[in-house]
């Protein structure tokens, strides 16, 4: 698939440097590596190399996707990370067709998730109260032609919002990030689907307006790498012997290594090499760019669950 002027597309220098770029036939992008044009981008393949106007240094041109969208947003709120979207899409059943209320657009990186999960007839009701960062959310995504007639934005405030425009038990799952968010719950009820997932960040008001199977969830975000030990002796070996030593090191397994590098904060660290490997690499704990969160989902009872009938099983 060849690029076109005018999309939207992904330019990776580096997982540092991401960038989200509207291709115009005389646009310029500028980053650490040089100066790239993007007619020289614009009838090229996905996944091809860019290169600078020197030459030298080169970047790749790539499709959107949820992860790249969510690197690549400009963070004018507090965002949420990869992890927790992909969570949060999982258990909002996020499934093709189904329809959810969103509010606290921010940045759209969960919008943009959400509605690639609920194509291709599904829809995303997007609210935020900010107008600022409503119209600039709304403009950002009509170059976002794969999703942009799945969403739709609304400038309301939720919280005083009836939802009127809606039909009783509609909408298959909401998910509120904002302040406040138990003020919303008599009203977002009445357009919640009977066991619709309610999510959200703050527990209150949830028994009393009969909601059930109440669970919180913290995710814990740990990267590794394997690096070379400095000063390693076969590290700077550069015959035959060496090459073949570093070839049988990259290919040993790595299965039940836990050494780590630094002062990390109790972290076990050991001496020797990764077991069934060679001690020209062990493993480094990554700096993780992410916050600490708690996620709390909960689903509507069905109108007659306070009265179950208790029904007795017995053997034949």
């Amino acid at each position: 698939m060849l690029v076109k002027e005018n999309h939207s597309v992904i330019l990776y220098t580096d997982e540092e440097c991401i960038d989200l770029v509207k291709l115009t036939s005389d646009g310029v992008l500028t980053n650490k590596k040089g100066t790239f044009l993007h007619k020289d981008i614009i009838g090229k393949k996905y996944g091809s190399k860019i290169y600078d106007s020197t030459c030298r240094n080169y970047i790749y041109v790539l499709k959107r996707t949820p992860e790249f969208i969510a690197i690549s947003l400009k963070k004018k709120t507090q965002t949420l990370y990869e992890h927790d979207i992909s969570f949060i899409c999982l258990l909002c059943n996020a499934l093709p067709n189904n329809k959810i209320i969103e509010a606290g657009t921010g940045t759209g990186c969960l919008t943009y998730a959400l509605a690639s999960c609920v194509l291709p007839k599904g829809i995303v009701h997007s609210f935020e109260y900010n107008e600022e960062r409503y119209e600039e959310v709304r403009k950002e995504f009509s170059n976002f032609e794969n999703v942009r007639n799945n969403i739709k934005f609304h400038h309301k405030d939720v919280i005083n919002y009836s939802f009127v425009e809606f039909e009783p038990g509609e909408i298959d799952s909401v998910f509120l990030d904002m302040p406040n968010p138990w003020l919303c719950v008599p009203n977002i009820k009445k357009v919640l689907k009977e066991r619709g997932v309610f999510v959200y960040k703050i527990i209150d008001a949830l028994e009393e307006n009969h909601f059930c199977e109440i669970v919180t969830y913290e995710l814990v975000n740990k990267s590794w790498e394997i690096i070379r030990n400095k000063g390693s002796a076969a590290g700077s070996k550069r015959g035959s012997s060496g090459l073949l030593e570093a070839a049988n090191a990259r290919s040993a397994p790595f299965e039940g290594a836990n050494e780590r590098s630094g002062p990390l904060e109790g972290a076990n660290q050991r001496s020797g090499p990764l077991e069934g490997g060679n001690p020209i690499y062990r493993l480094r704990q990554k700096e993780n760019k992410t916050h600490t969160g708690y996620l709390i989902f909960s689903k509507k009872q069905l109108s007659d669950e306070e009265e179950q009938i208790d029904i007795e099983l017995k053997g034949l």
